[in-house]
């Protein structure tokens, strides 16, 4: 189901004359049996090069998550490998009076061909499940429900069997597994006086690590970059399964010493990983991770991990797969176990495996069923146990994920904008979707938001907002200066030319909207008022350091360049917040942050019920009038007024004809500085104006 390692050379045998194994249907489930499987009893050999021979079996299984016994078979977790099928499996038949009569062979990838190789067993049969044999590929009904029943399946295993490959010309299955075990060795050896002797055995651990990576770092790399490292099917894999062993070529460890090893080389690092290879080490082992990594969750109790549908998918958003569609299939089973109950009944689509489905209609069902999810049953899975607001997220993301390079953007103009395309990466950090002191936008409606199938698009996202304000300038800000610690000063001219472009378009030194000097306004812009602050940092400890950073600006007269050496927490967090984010300004003097795409003409809107306010981009342009010399207001051409008691009929017209109205493009989240606490709707009150709510289509 996944591309991925080419192993080096084996030995594969082939079977001209020989027919293909013909499958033949699983048994539908039944009164007994809820489901049933097909399991690979792979017959014995001493003969390392000899033939692979099995037996194909169908076995019946109940649909029970906790307190099952383990069962007789163990799950093979693995690479495919390259589409090409060098190898053959023979199947030969289960009857007692047929013997070893043989019933076809199954073409087999060079890297599964090797796995079996390594695993068979000299003297007795092992019996595996195997997804590219236990599963007849060509049937694309079987393979939506048995790709439905895998995460039953590999939390039922014995165990689950992990193949990373052969070995190398570097050997680096014997280096680093050698070296795996010499360090759980060490690290498990007793002391009388535990406490007392602690240091020696960190300094024998350090010393260790330190002379393995002195003398074989590239091997260490080698193996860090084996596919099987970024396979997304893997999640589910390692996750559900009860115990999990890792093979490499001859050798073999427990999951738990990898856990230790890939610890200790990211506490360790020399500066040889780079960060991929860190990115790996730290999902994992949890490591500055939040606990949230494949080991952590082994570790600890099924109750204790709770999550978000799409945190989870954002979480394991690197790990890759061959077939788009596997982006959300692969990380299904893992939603139903962190998920509770009660969220995951209200998403059917997690429980369909459909792959005669488009991607696009995959991601557009499943961004559908998330928005209209009771948003009371989530309240254990937000911080705080705040309100979780769906819409904001699933938008937010939406915005967020895209592609650094547009030739690899296969869904462009295939999604709603407001659909997440989960083929791209991270662009960067959404803002906080359920914060608990604030929200941009309070429910000014009890409208229901609506999904309009139309000609135009998949999906049209129908919901009521403000327009408030539209971008009237966007200034981008170099980040990657601010990355490397060892060079204030390029930072420091990063950020000298980025003030000077905000110096060109603003007049004055105060902002007016909350009667701040211009300088302490931007730069609490720039970290999004410390949303995005880590806890373990230096901002996160207390929060008198943000009153003391602010306090420093304004004796320092605002000089905000010449305060980064003195505060590199700051600089390091508005990197972070900043990167694929760039400052906006906009016709009634607010300044914030969004994404890079945003440009002059797009508009502020503060959407019903969401935390956040968001950029939109109207499919015919916006314009801004200042009435009276005050206030202004933003005209939205050919976009129905929001009226109490008409919205269902104003949208069954919209369905009719939704040429006829103007459409948005979804642009970004977005923080702005004096807009996130429900500001707005006081700025319309004091102006003495009736809220001009309109209804959005987003396309």
């Amino acid at each position: 189901m996944v591309g991925g390692i080419a192993g080096a050379p084996v030995t594969s045998f082939h079977l001209p004359r020989r027919r293909l194994y013909r499958y033949m249907p699983l048994m539908q489930r039944c009164h007994a049996y809820d489901y049933t499987i097909r399991l690979l009893h792979l017959l014995p050999s001493a003969d390392d090069t000899a033939p692979l021979r099995c037996r194909l079996t169908e076995k019946g299984y109940n649909d029970h998550w906790d307190n099952d016994p383990h069962h007789d078979y163990h799950a093979l977790s693995y690479t495919w490998g390259e589409p090409i099928f060098p190898g053959m499996l023979e199947v030969l038949s289960n009857g007692k009076l047929s013997g070893n009569e043989s019933l076809g062979a199954i073409p087999i990838t060079q890297n599964l061909q090797s796995a079996l190789q390594h695993l068979r067993k000299r003297d007795t049969t092992l019996i595996l499940w195997v997804d590219a044999v236990c599963i007849n590929q060509a049937d694309v009904t079987e393979r939506n429900s048995q790709v439905t029943n895998m995460p039953k399946i590999y939390k039922k295993a014995s165990s689950a069997v992990v193949w990373l490959g052969d070995e190398s010309p570097l050997h680096d299955a014997r280096l680093c597994m050698g070296f795996f075990e010499s360090l759980r060795i060490l690290s498990t050896n007793s002391n009388q006086n535990v406490q007392s002797a602690s240091w020696r055995k960190r300094f024998e651990i350090n010393r260790l690590v330190a002379s393995f990576l002195g003398a074989c770092n590239a091997v260490i790399i080698y193996f860090l970059e084996r596919p099987w490292f970024r396979r997304r099917w893997i999640v589910q894999e390692v996750v559900l399964a009860k115990t999990v062993t890792i093979h490499c070529g001859p050798w073999n460890i427990l999951w738990d010493t990898f856990h230790l090893a890939m610890f200790e080389l990211f506490e360790n690092d020399q500066g040889v990983f780079t960060t991929d290879h860190r990115t790996t080490m730290r999902t994992m082992t949890g490591v500055r991770n939040g606990g949230h990594s494949i080991t952590a969750v082994r570790n600890i109790g099924l109750l204790a991990k709770k999550q978000l549908p799409l945190d989870t998918l954002v979480e394991f958003s690197a790990f890759l797969c061959a077939d788009p569609r596997d982006r959300l299939y692969a990380l299904y089973g893992v939603i139903k176990r962190w998920c509770p109950r009660q969220v995951t009944m209200q998403l059917a689509q997690i429980n369909v495996i459909d792959y005669s489905l488009p991607t696009e209609q995959i991601f557009t069902n499943f961004a559908t069923g998330l928005i209209q999810i009771d948003t009371r049953t989530c309240r254990p899975l937000t911080s705080d146990n705040a309100e979780y607001r769906p819409v904001t997220h699933v938008l937010q993301l939406a915005a967020a994920f895209g592609h650094q390079d547009p030739t690899q953007n296969h869904l462009c103009g295939k999604i709603p904008s407001w659909v997440v395309d989960w083929t791209g990466a991270l662009c960067f950090e959404p803002l906080h979707h359920s914060p608990t002191d604030h929200v941009a936008c309070k429910a000014i409606t009890r409208e229901q938001i609506q999904f309009l199938p139309t000609k135009e698009n998949p999906r049209l996202l129908v919901i009521i907002g403000l327009p408030f304000d539209i971008v009237t300038a966007s200034i981008s800000l170099d980040v990657r200066p601010m990355l490397l610690t060892s060079t204030v000063h390029k930072a420091k001219w990063s950020l000298n030319h980025f003030l000077s472009k905000v110096a060109d378009h603003v007049d004055g030194d105060f902002y007016e909207p909350t009667y701040q000097h211009l300088i302490t306004a931007l730069a609490i812009t720039l970290v999004a008022s410390w949303e995005h602050t880590p806890k373990n940092s230096y901002f996160g400890q207390d929060p008198r350091f943000i009153t003391d950073f602010l306090r420093q600006l304004e004796c320092q007269q605002y000089h905000l360049p010449e305060l980064l050496h003195k505060w590199p927490a700051y600089v390091e967090l508005m990197a972070l917040t900043m990167r694929g984010r760039s400052l906006f300004l906009t016709a009634k003097g607010y300044m914030g942050i969004a994404a890079t795409g945003v440009t002059t003409g797009d508009v502020v809107c503060l959407l019903d019920n969401q935390s956040v306010p968001f950029v939109v981009r109207p499919e015919r342009a916006a314009k801004y009038t200042v009435q009276d010399g005050e206030r202004g207001a933003v005209h939205l051409p050919d976009c129905s007024d929001y009226q109490l008691g008409m919205f269902e009929l104003d949208v069954a017209e919209l369905g009719r004809a939704p040429s006829l109205r103007n459409t948005f493009g979804l642009v970004s989240d977005a923080y702005v500085h004096g807009l996130m606490k429900g500001e707005a709707f006081e700025v319309m009150e004091k102006a003495g104006a009736d809220l001009p709510l309109k209804i959005l289509p987003i396309a």
